[in-house]
């Protein structure tokens, strides 16, 4: 277009060109940066993928590493040091695949491990704390609801370790009256205990209780009798079902001195079996009591037997 102004002697030409592409700034250069960096990329993991069998050569955990893979803090290909094995759920782990061993070997290590932790392959433990404690009386829980006799159970975590209580319901009497005959529903119940305490390195005292309803049989025959012969009953199914021997540390009768009803001494209720797991600082106390040197009834099935606990003196030489 040209303009030509009065007085001047030129003119003007004014040129208009169309916008092919408006962002001619934003181009492909880009495009050869992310090439270049992505070639860099591969050329990194190629280099580490050719030294990684070198390293793993050298290494001499190499040969752990194989067995399992899933080290811990040593999950990629760039720690493999650590041997120890993280515990996944269905991972294989390194005695899965320990198939250079001979049956003779497996079977010699499987025996080293039952008895390491037991006749039965599980190991035992002590129970001190109340959160320990209240765990053992859960899972006691949990085993008298499998044998439907959660209404003659109560469990209880005292200063002194776990009370276990089993009594009689409406339906079913534990004993019948005048006897230590035990009935079978509680006989299931005990044996479903025992696999319990059987796991439990903690020192039991069972302890037989009778209501206040004065009972008088042969030969003097009384509350005291029935409770001590009720308890004990107790006691062998125990130890015939699992519990070992050595963890009874005492057979106790109560007869109607320790109601549950105070104020009804009469009330059936109060006819129960007790049973206390002592933490270790209860057991010392009560071995401090009960030592050695103190004298001491011991229950057995052939009945009470009195131990005097003082140590005859030295005889003399020559007498």
């Amino acid at each position: 277009m040209r303009k030509q102004r009065k007085g001047e002697a030129h003119e003007i030409i004014v040129k208009r060109r169309g916008k092919k592409n408006g962002h001619e700034e934003h181009g492909g250069a880009w495009k050869v940066a992310f090439a270049d960096f992505t070639m860099a990329m591969m050329a990194l993991f190629m280099v580490l993928w050719v030294i990684q069998p070198q390293m793993k050569m050298e290494n001499p955990a190499y040969g752990d590493e194989q067995s399992n893979p899933l080290l811990d803090g040593g999950v990629g290909v760039f720690d493999s040091s650590n041997t120890r094995p993280i515990e996944f759920d269905g991972a294989h782990t390194r005695k899965d695949f320990d198939t250079h061993k001979t049956p003779d070997e497996r079977a010699a290590e499987a025996a080293r491990t039952g008895a390491d932790n037991g006749a039965d392959g599980t190991t035992s433990k002590r129970y001190n704390s109340s959160a320990d404690l209240q765990e053992l009386a859960a899972l006691v829980r949990e085993v008298s609801g499998q044998v439907d006799a959660l209404a003659n159970i109560e469990v209880e975590v005292v200063p002194q370790g776990l009370r276990i209580l089993i009594k009689d319901d409406q339906q079913r009497f534990m004993f019948a009256r005048g006897s230590a005959e035990l009935d079978p529903h509680f006989r299931k119940l005990l044996t479903a205990l025992s696999g319990v305490l059987g796991k439990v390195e903690n020192k039991l005292i069972v302890s037989g209780h009778t209501d206040a309803v004065p009972y008088r049989g042969k030969g003097g025959y009384d509350n005291w009798n029935l409770s001590g012969d009720r308890a004990l009953r107790a006691r062998n199914v125990l130890v015939q079902t699992g519990t070992p021997a050595a963890n009874v540390l005492q057979v106790a009768a109560q007869a109607d001195v320790m109601p549950l009803l105070p104020e009804e001494p009469e009330n059936g209720a109060n006819r129960r079996i007790e049973l206390l797991l002592l933490t270790s600082r209860a057991e010392s106390l009560y071995r401090e009591l009960f030592g050695e040197g103190h004298a001491r009834v011991d229950y057995s099935q052939q009945g009470a037997r009195f131990i005097d606990g003082v140590q005859a003196p030295a005889a003399a030489p020559g007498s």
